[in-house]
């Protein structure tokens, strides 16, 4: 079964992705910083600059920073809560930035988290996480995790009342950590008091390529199909998996691969059809539907991966925006629905 027909260039960005610089084939090993500084010149910035004039006042929301212990020290994160009076609280979501496991940090998502953090009443989590090939799985991992219990442990500091809500969302490489997040939790012990109510993942690496099961190899073809997109090859795929130093039949690294979904929370996904990443999020999009998860699904034909920071002008990757906060609200929506029922 092929999903190509979702790969044809939206005709609006189409001239737009044609545009684009060629991605610099890797001519030796990949060094870091120069990696950081491109991912950094095209997303980050160019993101700021379409998301600046939708900022909402700075008296609106409030803005922290704290570290938390880990292995090596200590980890940053940034917190954003809507202004308010100290008795108001707020649902909560812990935010994990993409960047193929070695790029991005607190600015990545800045802005977006300043204008969710407002428009739905939301308290937010930006986690500074560690990075690879510095620092290989499980590490970074390791720090979203301990944030997720650091909102646990400080839902008051930050107005949060997580039986409102208490959500993950992760964006590419982030996405396969907030699905590695939601499998950890659901069989932890710390969080029985207070579970994830939603996940969010957004065009997520779910699986890696050399651990597709036989079962649903059909189905996985955009590795192949998509292997030169725009934006994000497969050759980049495979090389962020590659600085992990992680066995890829591992459901840490593959969460496909989880033998049970049972207890999952409810999900909302994103998924871009010109993307090497498109099949497995729908494949993993049919395995939370099977095992009984209420999912939702959209699917941006045409649309490569992470297109919406790059081509936040255009009427789609605003479409993608809306649809996030629509998804959030969904997620809060169910979780209303449960506390009432409690």
């Amino acid at each position: 079964m092929s999903n190509s027909h979702l790969a044809t260039p939206d005709p609006e960005l189409a001239p737009l992705i044609a545009a684009l610089p060629a991605i610099p084939a890797p001519t030796g090993p990949v060094d870091p910083a120069v990696v950081r500084a491109r991912v950094a010149g095209m997303f980050t910035t160019v993101a700021r600059k379409n998301l600046a004039p939708l900022l909402p006042p700075e008296d609106t929301y409030v803005v922290a920073e704290y570290k938390i212990p880990n292995d090596a020290g200590e980890f940053a994160i940034r917190t954003y809560r809507p202004a308010a009076d100290d008795s108001k609280t707020f649902p909560a979501m812990l935010v994990i930035h993409g960047g193929g496991f070695m790029t991005g940090d607190l600015e990545m998502e800045d802005y977006l988290l300043k204008i969710l953090c407002v428009d739905l009443q939301i308290a937010i989590v930006n986690v500074d996480y560690r990075l690879a090939p510095e620092n290989p799985y499980p590490a970074g991992l390791n720090d979203t995790y301990d944030a997720l219990k650091w909102t646990a442990r400080n839902a008051a500091l930050i107005h949060a009342d997580l039986r409102k809500g208490f959500i993950v969302s992760g964006k590419s490489s982030g996405g396969n950590f907030a699905a590695v997040i939601a499998h950890r939790a659901k069989d932890d012990p710390f969080f029985a008091g207070t579970p994830l109510t939603g996940q969010i993942l957004q065009m997520p690496a779910v699986c890696h390529p050399e651990a597709v099961p036989e079962s649903v190899k059909d189905k996985l073809n955009s590795m192949e199909e998509c292997k030169d997109a725009p934006i994000f090859t497969r050759g980049q795929m495979l090389s962020s998996y590659a600085i992990l130093k992680a066995d890829p039949k591992n459901p840490e690294i593959s969460p496909l691969l989880y033998p049970s979904f049972t207890g999952l929370p409810p999900a909302y996904l994103q998924v871009c059809g010109l993307d090497p990443c498109r099949d497995e999020g729908l494949v993993y999009a049919e395995k939370l539907k099977r095992n009984g998860i209420p999912t939702k699904l959209d699917v941006y034909p045409g649309a490569p991966h992470g297109f919406s920071a790059i081509f936040g002008h255009t009427k789609l990757a605003q479409k993608w925006n809306e649809d996030y906060k629509q998804g959030v609200r969904w997620l809060l929506s169910l979780a209303a629905e449960k506390s009432s029922e409690a």
